[in-house]
């Protein structure tokens, strides 16, 4: 774990305390699953990216079975 020292407004801070206070948590666990929340957790981009990957595969084959021609693919 890393240290990092923000600067909040007094009320602000006050908020906080008591919002990490009535959740049972330190002000310090509290501010890092916010973060968490908004930026995601260091394994949740792995396991996104596993979930897209164990999806249906797309079927760009024709009715032969074979793959588009490049022409086919940039036809403009």
């Amino acid at each position: 774990m890393k240290n990092v020292t923000i600067t909040m407004p007094e009320q602000t801070l006050k908020k906080v305390r008591i919002a990490a206070a009535s959740s049972g948590k330190s002000v310090s666990r509290y501010l890092t699953e916010l973060v968490e929340e908004r930026v995601g957790r260091p394994g949740d981009k792995r396991a996104a990216l596993a979930a897209f990957l164990s999806g249906p595969l797309l079927d760009l084959t024709d009715e032969n079975g074979n793959a588009p021609t490049r022409d086919q693919i940039y036809d403009r």
